[in-house]
């Protein structure tokens, strides 16, 4: 993990590693508790993957736990080499409003780090949450 901007770790357990812990119980959540307003979107969530690779796609899995406060609707992925400068998304889209896994393909792209992006939640909440948030190419 590199970076996150929010994460929620006083009224559930929504720490940001939550979305690469390998466990589709867990989840990560953005701040909710005790924080008015809660921080709006985009929200976003940085790793390292400690090598550069050439990276793919990506997957996005959703809460599991039959709540859908969070899920992300509109969405930006990023591949960097040096986890500052950006560039231009590889991928963008809007993901469907259910908790199924969501899998996103795009030309490679070599980098040592990814962002991904949640720029709304499919409700127009100001929430984001992640289950699992794997790379694919690596």
């Amino acid at each position: 993990m590199k970076y996150f901007d929010s994460q929620e770790t006083v009224g559930e357990s929504g720490a940001a590693t939550n979305a690469i812990d390998g466990n589709t119980a867990t989840y990560w959540h953005t701040q909710w508790y005790n924080v008015t307003p809660n921080p709006p979107c985009p929200h976003e969530i940085q790793l390292d993957m400690t090598a550069s690779h050439s990276v793919s796609g990506f997957t996005y899995l959703p809460r599991q736990d039959g709540g859908n406060h969070g899920w992300v609707g509109q969405y930006e992925f990023y591949v960097s080499a040096d986890g500052t400068n950006w560039g231009t998304a590889v991928a963008t889209g809007t993901f469907a409003n259910d908790n199924t896994l969501k899998t996103v393909n795009f030309t490679a792209a070599t980098g040592r780090y990814v962002r991904f992006r949640a720029l709304s939640e499919v409700n127009g909440n100001p929430w984001t949450s992640c289950a699992e948030l794997n790379v694919i190419g690596i």
